[in-house]
């Protein structure tokens, strides 16, 4: 038997070598999630910036190009229309529309953040990614950067969840969190449209009955925390492009909902 200085040391050793191949096979895996198409900074937090319409099929991206023409006619028309979805349909190109993944309710931390705005160049999509839970204060400083130079914010929801989800993060972190622009939470005005005609007003629900398009192969809101906290421990990237691509798709059809709002001869599918 041996002595019980040389069994803790021995056990020590063996611990460490079973933690040496995992370590290399989480970087190996995180390596590839960091050489998706469209990285533009790798750098205490990951930046993966791409156009909008490349996510979309070509029928989905002639409807909603279609829908949002009719929609910034139709707004002329309308003395009924919300005044910021007014100014949204308006005039797009000051707005950010937004969306946050984070590891549950509360305080819980934000480890992804969705931004998309329409430029001269198109729509462009911004996912800002902690790879792991170090890199929040990276991502929120992403964030507080956009935010300065927003004029309106998009979002569904994000009245009562995103923004005090983002303000407490950046309190937590001890940083200053700029002003806030005006901020257009369609999920009111989805309520007001369709309760009582649609059996809830759940963004993919939205997505299916209004926009006319319906996920394949979604990965459930409610399973997110635990995909994360997941590639945190083993830095395997299959759900976590599931995520993304959950949180591109979230953003595109806030911009379907935004132009849906605004055409009163829409109708939900049946």
């Amino acid at each position: 038997m041996l002595p019980e200085s040389d069994e803790l040391k021995d056990r020590l050793q063996r611990l460490e070598r079973l933690a040496r191949p995992a370590r290399k096979r989480r970087a190996r895996r995180i390596d590839a999630l960091d050489d998706l198409e469209g990285v533009i900074a790798r750098d205490h937090v990951l930046v993966i910036e791409r156009d909008a319409m490349d996510l979309m099929s070509g029928d989905a991206l002639s409807r909603l190009t279609e829908r949002t023409r009719r929609a910034r006619r139709a707004i002329e028309n309308r003395e009924d229309l919300d005044d910021g979805l007014r100014t949204l349909l308006a005039r797009p190109e000051g707005a950010l529309f937004i969306d946050t993944e984070t590891t549950g309710l509360g305080s819980a931390m934000v480890f992804l953040l969705g931004v998309m705005s329409v430029s001269d160049e198109g729509v462009v999509l911004r996912q800002v990614f902690a790879r792991d839970y170090r890199e929040e204060n990276a991502l929120l400083g992403e964030w507080t950067g956009m935010l300065g130079s927003a004029e309106m914010l998009v979002s569904f929801n994000g009245k009562s969840f995103d923004m005090p989800v983002l303000r407490d993060r950046l309190g937590f972190h001890g940083m200053q969190s700029p002003v806030e622009p005006r901020h257009v939470d369609l999920l009111h005005p989805s309520r007001r449209r369709w309760r009582g005609v649609l059996p809830d007003c759940r963004l993919q629900t939205l997505e299916w009955q209004v926009c006319g398009r319906r996920r394949s192969g979604d990965i459930p809101g409610e399973e997110i925390p635990a995909a994360y906290h997941h590639f945190v421990r083993t830095g395997d990237p299959a759900d976590m492009l599931s995520v993304l691509h959950h949180n591109a798709l979230d953003l595109i059809t806030l911009a379907d909902i935004a132009a849906a709002l605004a055409l009163p001869d829409e109708s939900p599918r049946p």
